[in-house]
């Protein structure tokens, strides 16, 4: 390379021994194993802090002398370059915080807390805590109202301080609009970031913009929320290969093909959250004062955090209400409950016509028939007689329901046959017959005579 490449900065060195290697930035992309992309970055300054690893990839790719590569080292660490985080962007933004608020009353959760800390740490850790997680994603599972999303929300608000280059919150199933499609997930999440490249983006492959968002997640600490995810593909394309980024995902059902992902599961309320839960959001002396009677209340609900929400706003709306008049005249009647679980646009109806939805008709009618059924559980042999299939045949619709989280496995007995159970507000729509939302065409009037579609 000889003295006149002395006094260059990074970029234009590169630029030099590259050329003189008599090789193209796909050439040495190849070899190097960056995309073409990112050499053009570097070598036109808009990479001002490469990381120590790209500079020791381009300078095995182009040092089969050695001077090549002592001279890009050299440049690197004149530079002051900090491998390990990138600069924040050139527009002086501060990151971005999309994360939804916080809720104030948040109850329990202690264990799933504990793995989805554990999971964001520095260097996360799987459940056991024996080994480290290779990939950081997290899933959080359970039932339709379980909660899940509010569990999301308040770990990412705990661990904000560990991702300082951002917190991304995507609706990957918005109200009323359809599903995001992957592609669509990636380019938001880039937007956010700042590292979208004009025009030019909207004509990547989603392979390629995918690459992209890795490249920027690897440089930085970002976490990134994906809420109400339904496909492994809308998780899988923004998933961190190396670095300090994370994704907490929400899942509508049970994604079996990311099984090398941490999965945390948000549950029922055992009856004491129940009360705690209702105290928090009413005040101490309303729940102390008819504990019997909000002990009552919390089971009609199912101890469904979203059903238990809902009548705390009712409760809240109608001060001269008693848990009494509560349970006794709102809540009493099976046929009309799933009706009365419902304030303002916060409906529990909703939620489950859109956990219906996700099932296949055969599957649906399958459910509503083990629902109709009184017995407290089912086994895949019982299952089969209530629908009048085979064992095998019911294997595969308790699969089904269990991927759509409608149903729950008991305590297997010894002889390790598993025993479901229907939860008991699943059981209540299912009984209803309802159409889910966006079947067929049909509608299911709300209690406000808003429409689900």
């Amino acid at each position: 390379m000889g003295d006149e490449g002395q006094g260059l900065s990074f970029g234009p060195l590169l630029r030099r021994c590259r050329l003189a290697a008599g090789m193209t930035q796909a050439e040495l992309a190849d070899v190097s194993g960056l995309s073409v992309r990112a050499i053009s970055d570097m070598e036109r300054g808009r990479t001002g802090r490469p990381r120590r690893t790209s500079v020791e990839l381009l300078a095995g790719a182009l040092g089969r002398g050695g001077e090549a590569a002592r001279g890009l080292v050299e440049a690197a660490r004149a530079a002051r370059l900090a491998p390990e985080r990138e600069p924040p962007p050139s527009d002086g933004c501060a990151p971005p915080c999309e994360l939804p608020p916080d809720i104030p009353d948040f109850t329990g959760r202690e264990h799933a807390l504990r793995r989805l800390g554990g999971a964001l740490s520095p260097g996360g850790r799987r459940g056991g805590g024996a080994a480290p997680a290779r990939q950081r994603l997290t899933l959080v599972v359970g039932h339709p109202g379980a909660g899940k999303t509010a569990l999301a929300v308040h770990a990412a608000h705990l661990s904000r301080s560990r991702f300082p280059d951002g917190q991304i919150y995507v609706d990957l199933a918005p109200a009323g609009r359809p599903a995001q499609a992957p592609h669509e997930v990636v380019r938001r999440i880039l937007q956010s970031l700042g590292a979208t490249d004009g025009a030019a983006a909207s004509l990547e492959s989603l392979e390629e913009s995918s690459a992209r968002l890795r490249a920027v997640l690897a440089r930085r600490r970002v976490l990134i929320v994906l809420d109400g995810a339904g496909s492994e593909g809308q998780i899988r394309c923004v998933r961190p290969a190396v670095g300090e980024s994370a994704v907490i995902a929400t899942c509508r059902r049970r994604l079996t093909a990311l099984a090398d992902a941490e999965c945390v599961e948000a549950r029922p309320f055992s009856p004491q959250e129940s009360l705690t839960f209702l105290a928090r959001m009413l005040g101490e002396d309303r729940v102390r004062a008819e504990r019997s009677e909000a002990a009552l209340v919390a089971e009609l609900c199912g101890h469904l955090p979203l059903a238990l929400r809902v009548i705390g706003c009712r409760l809240l709306a109608r001060p001269h209400w008693t848990m009494r008049t509560l349970a006794d005249e709102v809540l009493h009647d099976p046929r009309t409950r799933l009706r009365e679980l419902s304030s303002g646009d916060l409906t529990v109806r909703s939620v489950m016509a859109a956990a219906f939805g996700a099932l296949d008709e055969p599957t649906r009618s399958a459910l509503r028939t083990l629902a109709a059924d009184r017995a407290p559980g089912f086994s895949p042999h019982s299952a089969a007689a209530t629908l009048g299939c085979s064992v095998a045949r019911a294997h595969r619709i308790i699969g089904d329901l269990l991927d759509g989280q409608l149903v729950e496995v008991l305590d297997g007995p010894p002889s390790g046959v598993p025993r479901c159970l229907i939860p008991p507000v699943v059981r209540l729509f299912a009984a209803e017959g309802a159409e889910p939302a966006g079947g067929a065409g049909t509608a299911v009037a709300s209690p406000a005579g808003q429409r689900v579609v």
